[in-house]
């Protein structure tokens, strides 16, 4: 099948953080090159944080459940050695025949868990554009940092920002983006640049700043499909869009990345209600104990398919005319505890 004729995402297993590749249709220019998208990333597979309990996706306590009620037990660290992906390394093995750097990578808002490995990514393979917020968000490097992140990705994305790279940056609104490239079908809902310069000047020296809000909504629409990636979107994000494009701007998402790792904060009923998916994808490591999946559950669909990183590893759906395809790692589950 020509590539022109379908439009491709991979949800990466990249533990509590996230990792989206696009492959986006009529990527062939010339039977080598392509357009890729990398919407964050996380690169979390051969790190440890600095508390046992969070070691490997946060699985110890289900892991234990899982050795006490099947026999399908996996420690933590064999379940990162065969489960979780390492970005680059996953890039290279599906898309090495692609001759070219990388097209764009969408930052949806500046937290680590979603910057993690921007840096390898830019020294290993390249991309050419920056898509960013104009936000503020600043961060001390003179502070200790966590052991699972590197002041190399912040330092790198700042660079690239201010224009000290030769990437291209730029920072497309809603209705802006069809100034770059229309073929991709991207259309943005949040954030507008009043929302954006409103949350800066919220935040604007305070020593704890809170981004989310943030985050780019992206809906890509491919014939009869939409999918919505709202990276770690919370309720007065979710508010503006339906403030600003009313709930019918939702009714065709077929495809919901749930917001902020299926945390209740990133779920919004009515938003929710209004595009009752056909699947829901949650980019999770640990189950927090502020999961809505059950939220998710009661308000979609009996047929809504729910499907996460942490159980089924990495996702892959494939967008052709008039049909889905959803491909799991492990169809059938890793391990025998609730999602």
């Amino acid at each position: 099948m020509s590539a022109q004729n379908w439009l491709q995402l991979h949800f990466l297993n990249v533990d509590h953080g996230d990792c989206t590749i696009i492959r986006h249709p009529n990527d062939h220019r010339d039977g080598k090159e392509g357009r890729i998208s990398f919407v964050d990333i996380n690169d979390w597979k051969h790190r440890k944080p600095d508390k046992y309990d969070e070691l490997v996706a946060g699985l110890n306590n289900y892991l234990e459940y899982s050795s006490s009620k099947s026999k399908d037990f996996v420690s933590p660290e064999d379940y990162a050695e065969k489960y979780l992906d390492d970005p680059i390394e996953y890039y290279n093995s599906e898309f090495g025949g692609i001759q070219s750097e990388i097209w764009r990578f969408i930052s949806t808002h500046p937290d680590m868990d979603h910057l993690s490995g921007l840096a390898r990514l830019d020294d290993e393979i390249g991309f050419d554009v920056l898509w960013d917020t104009n936000h503020k968000k600043e961060q001390d490097l003179d502070e200790e940092w966590p052991e699972e992140y590197s002041k190399e990705d912040w330092m790198r994305y700042t660079d690239i920002r201010e224009g000290d790279t030769n990437h291209s940056s730029i920072s497309p609104t809603p209705g802006s983006q069809k100034n770059y490239w229309d073929q991709d079908n991207i259309q943005i809902l949040h954030p507008s640049p009043s929302f954006v310069s409103e949350l800066n000047d919220q935040y604007e020296g305070e020593e704890t700043q809170k981004y989310n809000d943030i985050s780019y909504v992206l809906k890509i629409t491919h014939n009869n499909q939409a999918i919505l990636l709202p990276g770690d979107a919370e309720q007065d994000a979710w508010e503006e869009i339906i403030d600003e494009h009313g709930k019918g701007v939702l009714e065709d998402v077929t495809i919901l990345k749930a917001s902020h790792h299926g945390r209740e904060n990133g779920f919004h009923q009515e938003a929710v209600e209004a595009m009752d998916p056909d699947h829901i994808i949650l980019s999770v490591g640990k189950k927090p104990s502020t999961d809505a999946h059950e939220k998710y559950r009661e308000v979609c669909s009996s047929d809504t398919e729910i499907w996460s990183t942490r159980q089924y590893g990495t996702i892959n759906i494939t967008c052709m005319r008039g049909s889905v395809s959803v491909s799991p790692t492990v169809p059938d589950g890793i391990f025998s505890v609730p999602n």
